[in-house]
């Protein structure tokens, strides 16, 4: 298992309640998993932020992990260790 820190802003961080939190994810140890494991933990509200309804997939946004830029729409199975960090970087619409 890998510990990893989640960095979360805005609508994100009000779903999960914190700015940071640790989070164990099991193997394999990728971002989608991470995801997954967030997802369960955090259910519906978390799920409504981030997956598309109409499609079931998640929506694009990006993701810092340690300090490199990826993709949610390409990038889900990156592989994560133990002690990383990731920070999720939802886009805010307005106007």
């Amino acid at each position: 298992m890998a510990k990893v820190k989640v960095k979360t802003f805005s609508v994100i961080r009000d779903v999960l309640g914190a700015d940071i939190i640790e989070i164990e994810v099991a193997k394999p140890e990728t971002v989608g998993r991470l995801f997954d494991t967030l997802a369960r933990r955090y259910g519906q509200p978390f799920r409504e932020k981030l997956w598309d309804p109409a499609t079931g997939e998640l929506a694009p946004f990006l993701i810092v992990l340690n300090e490199t830029i990826i993709r949610s729409t390409t990038d889900m199975e990156r592989a994560i260790r133990d002690g990383d960090e990731v920070a999720i970087l939802f886009p805010i619409g307005g106007g």
